[in-house]
């Protein structure tokens, strides 16, 4: 198995322990409501922004996802394709 898929097994396992365990009123989209409620665009923003890039739909240069790990390759010193 690949460490991605790793990575995303371990997401999904901690957000479904999180879901399981937490207080009724804390879940996850409980927290959602209450961004969206106190900063709309900004939830809309964020959620839009993570499906896009999660779709590859986005340039590199308009992905700031991508953008964060170029810069984070660089200050490790990796060569980055651009």
């Amino acid at each position: 198995m690949r460490m991605a898929s790793r990575a995303w097994l371990a997401l999904g396992g901690g957000i479904l322990a999180y879901e399981v365990f937490a207080p009724t009123d804390e879940l996850l989209s409980y927290g959602c409501d209450r961004y969206l409620e106190s900063h709309p665009w900004l939830t809309r923003a964020v959620i839009g922004l993570t499906a896009l890039h999660l779709l590859n739909a986005l340039p590199a240069f308009l992905d700031p996802y991508h953008g964060f790990g170029t810069a984070v390759l660089r200050m490790k010193g990796r060569n980055v394709a651009r």
